[in-house]
């Protein structure tokens, strides 16, 4: 075998598994009092990735999301942070009015979870056939900030990312 075959055959080794390491070894997000883990083929989005250029995103702290998937919508996570108003009840039940509304979003399901030793709504629901999206919605309070982390994309692409999402909402902390 000639030199040049064995240095290229090397060279490609150390090239996939670089690519491998950086696709099973998750990201950190530590920075404007949050803190959370997410794949390390994910980036953090712009608000034009992750459409999120109207007027709630005063709100938004950030988006990460798959950017080869993020400008159709498949797969983006989206953490914002809000004072608190009113208790958590209403704010979870006017939430879901406006997604009802606004979004003709069907309810599937809203389960208690613990999120950073607190107990968190954890309201999964799809929208009308038009946007055809699939989202989860984790909303919690602490320290009179809501939180809420939202997970989703497109309907068909939802379900492959449950263990990417349960990364995130597991690995999810506040920090200040």
């Amino acid at each position: 075998m000639k030199w040049y075959y064995v240095l290229f055959l090397v060279f490609f080794i150390v090239i996939s598994a670089l690519f491998i390491y950086k696709a099973i070894t998750p990201q950190n997000y530590n920075s404007n009092g949050i803190y959370f883990e997410y794949p390390g083929t994910w980036a953090e989005l712009t608000p034009n990735q992750s459409n999120t250029s109207n007027s709630s995103s005063n709100s938004n702290v950030v988006a990460v999301g798959d950017p080869n998937s993020a400008d159709t919508g498949n797969i983006i996570v989206l953490v914002q942070k809000i004072n608190k108003s009113g208790t958590l009840e209403e704010i979870i039940g006017a939430s879901k009015a406006d997604l009802k509304e606004d979004w003709g979003a069907t309810m599937l399901s809203d389960n208690i979870i613990t999120v950073d030793g607190i107990q968190a709504h954890d309201i999964v629901y799809v929208t009308d056939s038009e946007s055809n999206k699939k989202e989860r919605m984790v909303i919690f309070d602490k320290n009179d900030i809501v939180y809420c982390i939202i997970l989703g994309g497109s309907a068909s692409a939802f379900d492959g990312q449950k263990n990417n999402f349960d990364m995130i909402v597991n690995s999810f902390r506040v920090t200040e």
